[in-house]
């Protein structure tokens, strides 16, 4: 997500400041106590966003690959295949 710095931070090691502004600059501020939450659980931020979802919210996140995708080793023959000897004899 995009933090008021201009660096990009993830939802998980976003400061509780961070992902509050976050929250704020997103138009999701109506979702949470009028003050913010002081401390953000990861388990909160996921619920909050997974809310905002479901309810239809617009969420500004930064564009990047998505993990599944950014591995050249990720082919379903791959994937799938039995393990060489090598790998047996570990």
């Amino acid at each position: 997500m995009p933090s008021a710095s201009g660096q990009t931070v993830d939802v998980e090691h976003a400061s509780d400041a961070e992902f509050q502004a976050w929250i704020e600059a997103s138009g999701l501020g109506d979702l949470v106590d009028d003050a913010g939450i002081a401390e953000w659980s990861f388990d909160d931020r996921c619920r909050v966003l997974n809310f905002a979802l479901r309810k239809g919210y617009a969420l500004k996140f930064v564009e990047g690959k998505n993990n599944s995708d950014n591995s050249p080793n990720n082919s379903d023959s791959e994937l799938l295949k039995p393990p060489d000897a090598a790998s047996e004899a570990m």
